[in-house]
């Protein structure tokens, strides 16, 4: 079932603009015309008409569903996005959630593209956050990975897309076998049922992508090798490939990589504890660190270049004048190495 822009569900949600897609369905810039406020509408990219492998279809709404509940079961909470409505018009299934002004977090890190010791912290603390909260209701996400995050025009990181995720009345059987290979957990390959230690592991791969710029087996393309590798082999450390990483922060990512669940950390907020203090150090401290004193106006800097990024003021004095600012207090926070990175992006621009 093809939707199209202007259409409206159930006479109150306008398809205004798509977003984007994945895996399960297409999800779409609305208007809620009776609370008249923007939404996000994910609609499921399925053919419910006569004709065509029932199964298949059967199962991917039954997918969709599941998602659906998942979601509802999480708590309006400031890093997750909630789910108000979910229902079918004419064969098209959707739900609506919050909208969400932003871009996935695979838009600021990955092919290559390292993130400043101030954003990784931050922004693994968000997700941490949010994790936390579905866990506390039993909902394990089972695909963590950069496009399921996106962070907000404020620089907030919000979890996304729970399509995948495990609800605790499921059975091993129900819903994808398993999240993005590059993201999943080992025990996922052998068939092992997902846990929070699962997720835990993903978000390891995600934090390793931000601070180096690859996933930990970035460089494996074919399906068996990379499950091989995710199985068997120990990653190179963060701060291996890109000194200046705090000694505290490589140890917490190599410890969320562990092969056996069970050496992970226990849980999400014991993450962001452990995250948290590297936000706190003190601007004394020889180790690479954030200095808490410059990450008001650092973010502040960051909101102000992201609003004129792909603008047409986005090569002005002012902006060019504000990056070159935000480069010089990251390297005053304690990372010169993602100051070097921000001078180095300047410089190409």
């Amino acid at each position: 079932m093809t939707v199209h822009p202007g259409q409206v569900l159930n006479r109150r949600y306008r398809l205004d603009a798509r977003l984007g897609h994945g895996a399960q369905g297409a999800v779409w810039l609305g208007h809620d015309l009776r609370l008249d406020c923007q939404v996000a509408v994910k609609v499921a990219l399925l053919d419910r008409g006569p004709g065509g492998p029932s199964e298949e279809r059967d199962r991917a709404v039954e997918r969709f569903g599941k998602e659906a509940r998942a979601m509802a079961r999480v708590r309006k909470h400031p890093h997750v996005a909630v789910i108000h409505d979910y229902g079918e018009d004419g064969g098209t299934l959707y739900h609506v959630m919050d909208y969400i002004d932003g871009t996935p977090l695979s838009s600021h890190t990955g092919r290559g593209r390292q993130l400043t010791l101030e954003q990784t912290v931050r922004w693994t603390r968000h997700i941490c956050a949010g994790l936390a909260e579905a866990h506390a209701v039993g909902v394990v996400h089972r695909d963590i990975k950069p496009a399921n995050v996106v962070i907000d025009t404020a620089g907030s990181a919000h979890v996304v897309d729970f399509g995948p995720a495990l609800l605790p009345s499921a059975s091993l059987s129900q819903g994808p076998p398993m999240g993005t290979p590059h993201y999943t957990a080992p025990e996922r390959f052998a068939g092992l049922r997902a846990t929070v230690r699962s997720d835990l592991y993903s978000l390891g791969c995600v934090v390793y992508e931000m601070l180096t710029g690859w996933s930990p087996f970035g460089h494996v393309r074919e399906p068996l090798p990379l499950m091989w590798h995710h199985a068997s082999v120990p990653p190179e450390s963060p701060r291996a490939a890109r000194p200046g990483i705090p000694a505290a922060l490589d140890r917490l990512v190599m410890s969320m990589l562990e092969k056996e669940p069970e050496r992970r950390p226990p849980d999400a907020p014991t993450v962001a504890e452990q995250v948290g203090e590297i936000a706190y150090a003190s601007d004394r401290s020889a180790d690479p660190h954030v200095d808490a004193r410059h990450v008001g106006e650092i973010r502040d800097l960051e909101r102000f270049i992201q609003s004129h990024a792909e603008g047409p003021r986005a090569a002005d004095p002012e902006v060019l004048d504000a990056r070159a600012r935000h480069a010089r207090l990251t390297g005053e926070s304690g990372d010169p190495r993602g100051a070097a990175s921000l001078y180095q992006r300047l410089g190409q621009d």
